[in-house]
């Protein structure tokens, strides 16, 4: 069956889910967890300002509060709570956690939230939400409503959808207008559904998993194994063993009731058998029928009406026995159109046709009959005339023609004569036949009691014994023989090779002869006994017999193998060894034989390994032996040694290196050099300099390491540490929480922090030298300088004085 039923089950699944998926999936992004961020707007609130540009755009700024005023920019922060900005892109106020507002000046952007409360303007749209419960809003043509999870709704002027997204999905509903028409889709119950179209009225139904239905499309009952195809172009029909399928773009037809009937019908093929009785092949060359057992069919007998160029025509069929006796008339009733039209050329005289030209189709008047399902056959089309009579070809002439067919009688001929200089063919029904031809000749008696046939190319003589059952032939380049369907026999031959194959019900027997190989193969089945030689040229010769599942022999010029009952195995090598420069060569080598592999399960033996099946494997050679034991595996050549028991233990040795671990370092390691150990850790612990950097690492109490570009060192579970790069240094005491200090070669600038910045703090910036120091991260007192001369000092961020670049002085903002 098509894929399409397969997959319709799965796609409902899908289409069950995915709006309930939707929905959440909408919510959570029309109203995130935190507030609408637009960054263009709030780029311009996060510009650091520090030192002496902050004192001159700041007209106050203490512990309380902090003013900014300066061109185009105005901003107040109050208690850390409070803050409202007024700069040229955008305002923005917040009251944390309570309240918080932005609104841009360059365009249509505005956003509010009072508490969970949320609403979004931009452009034409407003979106709403009562975060996380209840979600509304609208844009151009399109409006929703969303409460979670218990109702959604979404309108657009294309169509509109709403549900109860509870799983299991209680309902959904969803319209849209398609084009100049609409399109509903209703789910109740995740189970049912149905579509609507507005031109179409209703499309699909489902109740899973009892039916499934598409209008013009299928109708599928899984439960009772039925499906049904009704699109435009193609039929399908199935209920369990009974198939059927109409494709009418291809003009094919398929009937199957599995596994005893099957047709097929196409323009180039048609097929139609019901096993084992029958089985018919037609195409445009051939047509076979095979009977094994007398169709017991009695009669088949139909009349109709048929139209062609406005000529109204009577056909009739008739066929007993399954066309044991069959006849096909044609005769013309009502005239139309007076132009003739078998436009097939009319013969000059009588000729032979492997394939008929003319038929009841292309005729105005016909008269056909056939006997003993066809091997006789008789058929007259207007003036055209032919008769065949199995194997014969079909013999074709026209009563216009000059050249006379003598038929007796002649409504149903049983004798038919004519002969030419180049053609004879002649029938006695049922009693004898003859067709001859300048290059052929062929005698039938008692229609296919006894056939012979000669043909000049090759010299092919033929005899047949109730064809085509019993059958003998010769040529020069093949002969054969045949009893159906017990026995099949044929050879070819040329100068140079020769073939020869016999088939029977239960053997094969090939064997093939040329200047490279000599063959033979033998095959008897099912119980599969197998025999095989091959004779090469410049090759060893081979030998095979095999009786599955008992015994196995192979035989060649080099080895010789046997198997019994496949747990038994051995094989034996020939070879003849390579003479010296000292040896005789008018005495030849004397062949020598040696045992390839010996097998009795589980034990296997060779020359170079020794295994127990499956708990022990080796190999060894002149410089390495190789075992696998017990899971231990072990591998040892001159150079050295390699083992592994699962990777819990693995040590390898070589020329220049040795090397123990286990777990991939991971647990532990050792590796040593012929004057240095390189590695020795445990866990985490130990010496490693293995790679460009040196480490010993006994944390907590220390870890080191030194390479090229840094160096680092680790005293106690996090009391100092210190690193040294080429670009920056890092120190830090108790984990950075007593001191830290970091400070950059290239640009030079430094932090400093103590108690994180509660005891000292001192720290630099890039802009005009700036340093500032302080405690409690400058609220108990902070005090900052730069190289253009400003100073500032503050405690508590209640009292300040400070000296601007201009020389001015000021106590608490105020100018002294």
């Amino acid at each position: 069956m098509r894929k399409i039923k397969v997959n319709y089950c799965f796609n409902q699944l899908i289409s069950t889910l995915i709006p309930a998926f939707t929905l959440y999936f909408i919510c959570f992004s029309i109203s995130p967890l935190s507030a609408k961020t637009w960054p263009d707007l709030e780029r311009e609130q996060e510009v650091k300002i520090y030192g002496s540009e902050r004192s001159a755009k700041f007209k106050a700024s203490n512990i309380f509060y902090d003013i900014e005023d300066w061109n185009e920019h105005y901003s107040v922060r109050a208690l850390g709570i409070y803050r409202y900005y007024d700069y040229p892109l955008s305002k923005s106020k917040t009251i944390f956690p309570f309240y918080y507002h932005i609104q841009s000046k360059k365009d249509n952007r505005e956003y509010k939230r009072i508490i969970n409360v949320n609403e979004t303007k931009e452009n034409d749209s407003v979106q709403k939400s009562f975060f996380p419960f209840v979600f509304w809003g609208n844009r151009p043509n399109h409006s929703y409503f969303i409460t979670i999870p218990f109702f959604f709704q979404n309108k657009s002027e294309d169509g509109s959808s709403f549900g109860f997204p509870i799983l299991p999905l209680v309902y959904y509903n969803h319209k849209e207008k398609i084009s100049d028409s609409s399109y509903h889709y209703t789910r109740f119950l995740t189970f049912f559904h149905y579509e609507t179209n507005g031109k179409r009225g209703l499309t699909d139904l489902s109740f899973t998993p009892l039916f499934y239905y598409s209008k013009e499309n299928y109708l599928f009952l899984p439960l009772l194994l039925y499906y049904q195809n009704f699109r435009e172009t193609t039929h399908e029909y199935w209920l369990g063993p009974l198939y059927y399928s109409k494709d009418k773009l291809k003009e094919e037809r398929l009937f199957v009731f599995f596994p005893l009937v099957g047709s097929y019908v196409s323009p180039k093929k048609e097929i139609d058998f019901v096993f084992p009785v029958y089985l018919n092949i037609k195409d445009s060359e051939e047509d076979y029928h095979i009977n094994l057992f007398w169709y017991t069919k009695v009669h088949n007998a139909n009349v109709n009406l048929a139209t062609n160029d406005g000529n109204v025509y009577l056909d009739y069929d008739f066929g007993l026995f399954y066309n044991l006796v069959g006849i096909s008339k044609r005769s013309k009733i009502l005239l139309g159109n007076s132009q003739k039209r078998n436009d097939i050329a009319s013969p000059t005289k009588p000729e032979l046709k492997k394939k008929r030209e003319f038929n009841r189709e292309n005729s105005d008047q016909f008269s056909g009959y056939q006997l003993l399902f066809g091997i006789f056959s008789y058929e007259k089309a207007d003036t055209k005339k032919h008769i065949r009579l199995l194997p014969f070809a079909w013999f074709t002439w026209d009563e216009s023609s000059e050249d006379k067919v003598v038929l007796v009688p002649p409504f149903f001929p049983i004798w038919l004569s004519y002969v030419s200089d180049d053609l004879e063919y002649k029938i006695i029904f049922p009693l004898y036949g003859k067709q001859k031809d300048k290059t052929s000749e062929i005698h039938s008696y008692l229609i296919n009691g006894y056939i012979k046939e000669k043909y000049e190319l090759n010299n092919r003589v033929e005899r047949s014994y109730l064809w085509p059952f019993v059958n003998v032939y010769e040529s020069d380049i093949d002969s054969g023989h045949r009893v159906l369907p017990f026995y099949v026999y044929n050879q070819t031959r040329n100068d140079n090779s020769s073939k020869t194959n016999t088939y029977t019900l239960i053997s094969i027997y090939k064997r093939l002869s040329n200047s490279n190989v000599e063959a033979k193969e033998f095959l008897i089945w099912p119980v599969w006994i197998s025999y095989d030689s091959y004779l090469y040229k410049n090759q060893d010769a081979k030998t095979t017999f095999w009786f599955t599942p008992f015994f196995y022999r192979r035989v060649s010029d080099s080895s010789s193998r046997t198997n019994l009952f496949w747990f038994i195995d051995w094989e034996f090598e020939s070879y003849k060894p390579i003479l010296s420069k000292n040896q005789n060569e008018t005495n030849p080598p004397v062949t020598k034989t040696t045992l390839s592999h010996f097998l009795i399960f589980p034990f296997y033996y060779s020359e170079s390994s020794f295994s127990i099946l499956p708990v022990s494997f080796n190999h060894w050679s002149n410089e390495e032996f190789t075992t696998f034991t017990l899971l231990n595996y072990y591998h040892s050549k001159k150079e050295g040694h390699y083992y592994n028991f699962l990777y819990l233990l693995e040590s390898e040795n070589s020329s220049s290196n040795y090397q123990l671990r286990s777990l991939w370092d991971y647990l532990f390691s050792f590796q040593k050099k012929p004057k240095e150990i390189q590695r020795l850790t445990l866990l985490w612990l130990g010496y490693d300099n293995t790679s460009d950097k040196k480490t010993i690492n006994f944390f907590p109490l220390v870890r080191t390491t030194e390479s090229l570009e840094e160096t680092s060192k680790l005293y106690g579970p996090f009391l100092y540490y210190q690193s040294i790069s080429e670009e920056e240094i890092t120190k830090l005491a108790l984990a950075g929480i007593g001191y830290y200090h970091n400070q950059t070669k290239s640009d030079n600038q430094y932090s400093t922090y103590v108690l994180l910045g509660v005891l000292y703090q001192e720290k630099t910036e890039l802009e005009r030298g700036f340093v500032k120091r302080g405690s409690l991260w400058g609220w108990l007192w902070e005090y900052q300088t730069e190289d253009n001369g400003y100073e500032k000092f503050s405690i508590l961020k209640l009292f300040s004085y400070s000296k601007e670049t201009d020389g001015t002085k000021k106590i608490l903002g105020i100018s002294i």
